[in-house]
């Protein structure tokens, strides 16, 4: 296996192309050789967009059994093997057989995008694919790993899957190929069972788990099946890549599954060039059978809008529940991306699960604006235990009351809280003597004591009538309240967000439709997320609190400004009176004209005490 430069395969592009009337399965049957195939016109005009055949292909006989098979001599059977050991789309072709779900034991023929998959296989050591449900590159790929033992010496292939059940369907599909196969082309075996296949003559092994049984085996090349949906993938990937970063391989097969797991993160990790994976883009049009509106259509009906993104279209952020809509959060995250700070500071508190993200990383605190005298800062603390990779982070985010940018953010999971207190205590002077909200809870009652007593810190927040302890409470009754706070901004897009690390968190902060409110996705973070919305929640509730009559800020109008709220007062102010009180039918006008007649509704009617039944609501 050649160490190529890593790439991205993109899709071929969508054509129009008539849809087939029978699949190619039922349509070659026609036919008796492959080569007669290709003369046709429906080949021409529809199953070449799909399918593609070399020389030896071409002489594949359709009707061939393998009792036919059986019947060759040694030299033919010679001639065969030295064949399917060079190509695999020939032994694919005319010898591997598989079990359809409609149509019973079929020919696997691969598709045009299945060979491209297997090309990758062969040219790059690592491959991370995105594909569509239901295009059989499982299938293929546990087809190319059986190829491989069956006429390469030593492979030691493991295909690992999100459960034991799935990973046993992945050995079916190898157990059915060599059931087809004529018996001098099938294997001798040591062991065969449904998670282990030993080959005698070439040495090598095939075997299928899942990704815990995995640990421990000395591998080639690993497959992992539907990486997006197996549990702790990182934790993982963390024991099985020593096995396989000396020489060995890897194919992450997966359809997508939101954002903030292993393979969302390995995929945009290789997009951005940061890990040696080759990305390879699969799209459903390139399928014969899915190239279709009606099957589009009933796919959209069957899996509602987040299962189609999900499993046709590919997309990770529509796939997900986040709390953010999805729109936002890919702007947010195109904006930030190379949003490198002014100055960044305390490399030696720098998150350890984050160290080096960013090539220009350097330090827990990012600075993109220094204080202006004339301004005003808030200062959002959330506190953690400083534990390291294990543990939540400890974050602030300081925020300009006037122009609501962010224009400094720390974020570390390494930092203790006595000396998180002495960076906060520093900051808030920086920015003029800004106000420092910190969540009166956990680890953060000890912040704020030292902030208070022990640094006396000025300018810290005090909830109203409760004086004795600065800081914020939370609860449950008050945390949507301070979330809102932050979502609001987000959504009509007064708050300036600089920070990659923030829109990380918001990718991932999902609706949990178990616990029935917003909260980071399971091993994930919320932390600087938290620290920004206490501070939009106080600086919202002082202006809140502000006396009527009071001159108000310019930036308190931005929200008027908004396209949400134009949207809104443009549907509502610029509507046509006349047709929204026009009526659609005279049948509605004549009922209305019966409806004016009733005494005690036609209030050009005097009733007897009419005043005083007005006076109740009558």
């Amino acid at each position: 296996m050649n160490e190529t430069e890593p790439k991205i395969y993109h899709s071929e592009e969508k054509k129009e192309i008539p849809i087939p009337k029978i699949p190619f399965e039922k349509f070659y049957e026609k036919f008796d050789f492959i080569n007669e195939v290709k003369e046709s016109q429906e080949w021409e005009e529809i199953y070449s967009n799909y399918y593609s055949f070399d020389s030896f292909e071409e002489e594949i006989y359709l009707h061939e059994t393998t009792e036919d098979m059986e019947t060759y001599d040694i030299d033919q059977q010679r001639d065969e093997i030295i064949k399917c050991a060079n190509s695999f789309s020939y032994f694919c072709t005319k010898y591997a057989k598989i079990a359809h779900p409609t149509l019973g034991i079929i020919r696997l023929i691969p598709y045009k995008y299945q060979k491209r998959v297997i090309e990758c296989y062969n040219e790059h050591r690592f491959n991370i694919l995105s594909k569509f449900r239901q295009g059989g590159l499982t299938t293929i790929s546990v087809a190319w790993g059986l190829w491989r033992c069956l006429f390469k010496t030593g492979q030691r292939i493991m295909v690992v899957s999100k459960t034991d059940r799935e990973a046993i369907a992945a050995g079916e599909v190898a157990k059915t190929i060599m059931e087809y196969l004529p018996s001098w082309l099938q294997p001798e075996t040591d062991k065969c069972n449904e998670h282990e296949k030993q080959f005698k003559t070439t040495g090598s092994v095939l075997w299928f788990y899942t990704v815990e049984a995995a640990r421990g085996k000395s591998i080639t090349i690993l497959i992992i099946d539907e990486a997006a949906f197996i549990s702790d993938m990182g934790k993982h990937w963390k024991a099985l890549y020593p096995v396989i970063s000396t020489g060995g391989s890897c194919e992450v097969v997966s359809t997508v599954n939101g954002m903030g797991n292993w393979y969302e993160e390995m995929y945009h990790g290789a997009e951005a060039g940061k890990n040696k994976f080759n990305i390879i883009e699969l799209d459903f049009w390139e399928h014969p059978l899915y190239n279709n509106p009606e099957w589009i259509e009933e796919q959209r009906s069957a899996l509602g809008e987040k299962g189609f993104a999900q499993e046709i279209e590919r997309s990770f952020l529509q796939s997900g529940d986040t709390w953010i809509n999805p729109v936002v959060l890919s702007s947010l995250a195109e904006e930030t991306r190379n949003n490198m700070p002014a100055r960044m500071a305390l490399e030696k508190w720098q998150n350890k699960s984050l160290k080096r993200k960013y090539e220009w990383d350097e330090g827990a605190l990012w600075v993109w604006k220094e204080p202006l005298e004339d301004r005003e800062y808030i200062i959002g603390a959330d506190c953690a235990e400083g534990v390291g990779e294990e543990g939540d982070n400890s974050s602030f985010q300081v925020i300009d009351q006037g122009s609501l940018e962010q224009v400094a953010e720390f974020y570390s999971n390494t930092v203790p809280p006595h000396i998180f207190a002495q960076i906060l205590n520093h900051m808030g002077y920086y920015y003029n003597g800004g106000l420092i909200v910190v969540e009166n809870a956990n680890q953060g009652v000890a912040v704020i004591k030292t902030l208070q007593h022990d640094l006396a810190y000025e300018h810290l927040y005090f909830e109203q009538n409760k004086q004795e302890s600065g800081g914020i409470k939370t609860s449950k009754v008050k945390r949507p309240l301070f979330l809102q706070a932050l979502q609001e901004r987000l959504l009509n897009g007064t708050l300036k967000v600089n920070s990659p690390r923030l829109v990380t968190e918001l990718q991932t902060f999902i609706f949990n439709p178990v616990t029935k409110r917003p909260e980071a996705q399971k091993r994930r973070h919320d932390d600087a997320i938290f620290a920004l919305s206490l501070a939009l929640y106080v600086r919202d509730s002082m202006f809140r609190d502000m006396p009527p009559g009071a001159e108000m800020p310019d930036e308190m109008m931005q929200v008027f400004k908004s396209e949400i709220y134009e949207e809104i007062r443009n549907e509502i102010v610029n509507q046509d009176l006349e047709e929204f009180l026009e009526i659609e039918n005279e049948e509605e006008l004549s009922l209305l004209s019966e409806f004016e007649k009733m005494i005690n509704v036609n209030q050009s009617v005097k009733r007897p005490h009419d005043k005083i039944l007005k006076e109740f609501g009558w």
